[in-house]
């Protein structure tokens, strides 16, 4: 019963400690929290830090933790909130300017009221004056005289005197309203500035947040996901999906360098990307030395069997044409198989940091056996692509040949093609959502 008792104490202890630190002393430390590479908490601290600077009404520090927070949460995913503490920052900033511009409109109210009091100063002595000219009809001509002498005397002070109070009072107004009003200015054209490069900094990094999207995921799915922060799988009833690999890269990769390897893998890939570009072909992955990519996703294309045997004939020119140049000088050079096949399919993202959009079902399957069943320097596409594509191209039936996990399964070579007129009205593959 005791331990329990002392438990609670302790915790009772440490929520009054946490309760009574200050707004200032959180601040300083999610900014420790942040020197020491602490980012999650440090953005807890700052959020805790804001709540208890607007309890205090602490203006300066509210503006310095919205800041914070916009700068580490200025990201592809957390950027609506980055903008909003940016705004929040603005808000406060120009209240904060607002509220300056109160008081130095009270100031300059308070010294007009000053003048008008000295005025009034001024009128009663002017009518003390008056007075004393009645005063001076009664009075002999001798005293009159002396009497004149005397005002004389002391109106020529006391109206130098006021002359130079006056001036030197106007003078000082003068300079404490340049002073406010450039210090006011100063301070508005900073905030413009930092607003400005703040706002520019958002724009460029959102740029580049779109463009490192639109190189990983297809340019509808990262609109999806920038928008929504996820996407919806979908279910394609028919695609088409080709699948390239490179003979003997295992025996190669053990006779070059790694610097080699890489640079000769990158010519042929970077030239694939170029190609499928062209023929509305979405690249898909690389899985060591094999190239996956399908065509009819994520947009609709009713000519996609087409343009993927299209993009097949362009890949096997390259690699032919890069094999013929390799022999001239180190003859190190690659052959490639290619496999092709059209059915339907799933494709979705994957993944919550590093996203990856990726292609799943039995279609897929049968392209990968396509291609391993397939010889250097052809095309070997399965019956499906055959009837799909017959009237566009010529091929040469292979009979059916014994395909792994699948049995036998027709197949053909796509020897070249025939000159055919593309068939414009062939139906669109339907596409639904999967929930």
């Amino acid at each position: 019963m005791l331990k329990y008792f002392i438990v609670l104490s302790l915790f009772v202890l440490t929520t009054n400690q946490l309760q009574a630190q200050s707004a200032a002393d959180q601040y300083k430390e999610a900014k420790q929290l942040l020197k020491d590479n602490k980012t999650p908490k440090a953005i807890k601290k700052f959020e805790e830090a804001l709540e208890k600077a607007e309890s205090e009404k602490n203006i300066q520090l509210q503006m310095n933790c919205h800041l914070e927070l916009a700068e580490l949460q200025d990201n592809v995913i957390n950027y609506k909130d980055a903008l909003t503490h940016y705004e929040a920052f603005s808000d406060l900033y120009r209240k904060q300017m607002s509220s300056k511009t109160k008081m130095l409109e009270d100031s300059v109210s308070g010294l007009k009221t000053d003048v008008q009091d000295g005025m009034v100063q001024i009128e009663e002595k002017n009518n003390a004056i008056v007075a004393k000219d009645l005063a001076i009809d009664s009075l002999t001509t001798e005293q009159l005289k002396a009497q004149l002498s005397i005002l004389d005397l002391e109106l020529t002070n006391k109206e130098s005197e006021n002359r130079k109070n006056i001036l030197m009072f106007v003078i000082a107004l003068f300079v404490l309203m340049v002073v406010f009003i450039g210090r006011a200015y100063i301070l508005k054209r900073r905030g413009v500035v930092i607003m400005r490069n703040k706002n520019y900094q958002i724009v460029k990094e959102k740029e580049k947040s779109d463009n490192l999207l639109l190189n990983i995921l297809p340019e509808t799915i990262a609109e999806e996901l920038k928008e929504f922060g996820r996407t919806t799988p979908l279910k394609y009833d028919l695609a088409t999906v080709m699948f390239t690999d490179f003979k003997g890269f295992t025996k190669f990769s053990e006779k070059n360098s790694p610097e080699d390897l890489v640079a000769l893998i990158d010519h042929y890939f970077s030239a694939f990307d170029s190609i499928i570009a062209k023929h509305k072909i979405e690249k898909i992955k690389t899985i060591g030395d094999a190239y996956l990519c399908a065509s009819g996703i994520p947009e609709e294309n009713p000519d996609h069997v087409r343009n993927m045997i299209l993009a097949a004939f362009e890949f096997q020119e390259f690699v032919n044409n890069t094999s013929i140049e390799k022999q001239k000088t180190t003859g190190a050079h690659l052959e490639m198989r290619i496999g092709i096949h059209t059915g339907p399919l799933v494709a979705g993202v994957v993944g919550s940091r590093k996203f990856a959009y990726d292609i799943w079902g039995d279609t897929v399957n049968i392209a990968a056996r396509m291609e391993q069943s397939g010889q250097p320097g052809s095309i070997n596409v399965s019956n499906v692509v055959y009837e799909q594509a017959k009237d566009h191209f010529d091929f040469e039936y292979r009979g059916e040949v014994e395909a792994k996990n699948k049995g036998k399964m027709k197949m053909y070579f796509v020897s070249q093609q025939n000159g055919a007129k593309v068939i414009e009205t062939a139906e669109s593959p339907v596409v639904e959502k999967i929930s």
